[in-house]
């Protein structure tokens, strides 16, 4: 009898360490385990001083730690985080790291490198001539390498301004219309999606 309760019980704390182990074991894979995040994109804006970076989702990740250079900045909940304090020409890396439901297992880090786009490269515009013509006025100018168009301002008074965009980085001139008789004041800057770069030295020309 003494040997048949003995069995009973070592069947019984057999399977009561199983129901523990396999529980454990479930909790960890949902609250501890977490995959990494598959890819990171930044999108610099136009003020250059500011960058949006976004990433992929990861399922079982509760937030994301954010990093610049190896250096923690932010938990955050979402997919995205705008960094600010850039610099002019800045080059940078920014690290994403998933936190598991925990709250505090951090999985790998998807680190993606970003550089904020230096102005200087726009300010050597130069327009070479602004040629007369009736009623119109032809602005020629140096081609900016990188441009992806270019937006030429006149004036009558050379205080207030009107615009023409010219897309196409390749674009060396063009030709403003409708314009009324004496002299007008030209000047042109590069552009290169939303970034607009330093303006030209301003020309003049007397139009017929």
């Amino acid at each position: 009898m003494g040997k048949k309760i003995l069995k009973k019980m070592v069947v019984f704390a057999v399977a009561a360490a199983l129901v523990i182990s396999s529980g454990a074991g479930v909790f960890a894979a949902s609250s501890s385990e977490v995959g990494a995040v598959k890819s990171v994109n930044s999108d610099i804006k136009y003020t250059q001083k500011t960058t949006v970076i976004t990433w992929t989702a990861v399922s079982d990740a509760s937030a994301y730690n954010v990093y610049k250079n190896g250096k923690f900045v932010k938990q955050v909940k979402g997919t995205s985080f705008t960094l600010t304090g850039l610099k002019d020409g800045e080059t940078f890396t920014i690290a994403i790291a998933p936190v598991a439901k925990d709250g505090k297992t951090v999985g790998a880090k998807t680190v993606v490198k970003g550089k904020t786009l230096s102005m200087r490269w726009m300010k050597n515009i130069k327009i070479k001539k602004a040629k007369k013509g009736k009623k119109k006025a032809t602005v020629t100018w140096k081609k900016v390498k990188g441009a992806t168009g270019y937006q030429i301002l006149y004036s009558k008074d050379g205080k207030t301004w009107k615009t023409k965009f010219v897309k196409g980085g390749k674009k060396t001139k063009a030709t403003i219309k409708k314009l009324s008789k004496g002299k007008w004041y030209f000047k042109v800057r590069a552009v290169k999606g939303n970034y607009l770069g330093g303006y030209s030295k301003t020309k003049t020309a007397k139009v017929k």
